[in-house]
């Protein structure tokens, strides 16, 4: 593991981490809230639209995520929360717009 590893190459590798049911990232989505590395292991703070999302997306969030940060060496240790009123508004505005299909 490189252990200069910072908070933007996480964001970065992040920048490309597509949502499994919408044609966008999920920092371009607002669901990447912040990323903090200690001791080997990325903590990843996560917006849901819902808290209750479907497990089997749920589960695809967190296999895209924990793949680039494997590749950079690092565990994931990802913490959920429900977003704003404002946030979710926007996110379901892309999701419309940019809908690939149900997994």
């Amino acid at each position: 593991m490189d252990k200069n590893i910072t908070r933007n190459d996480i964001l970065e590798e992040l920048e490309h981490t597509e949502h499994p049911e919408i044609a966008a990232s999920l920092t371009e989505l607002g669901m990447i809230l912040d990323v903090a590395v200690e001791d080997g292991t990325a903590k990843v703070a996560v917006a849901l639209p819902k808290i209750d999302i479907p497990n089997v997306v749920r589960e695809k969030i967190v296999e895209s995520i924990r793949i680039p940060l494997k590749r950079l060496g690092l565990k994931a240790d990802i913490e959920y929360f429900e977003m704003t009123e404002a946030a979710r508004e926007r996110f379901l505005s892309m999701a419309r717009s940019r809908w690939k299909g149900s997994i």
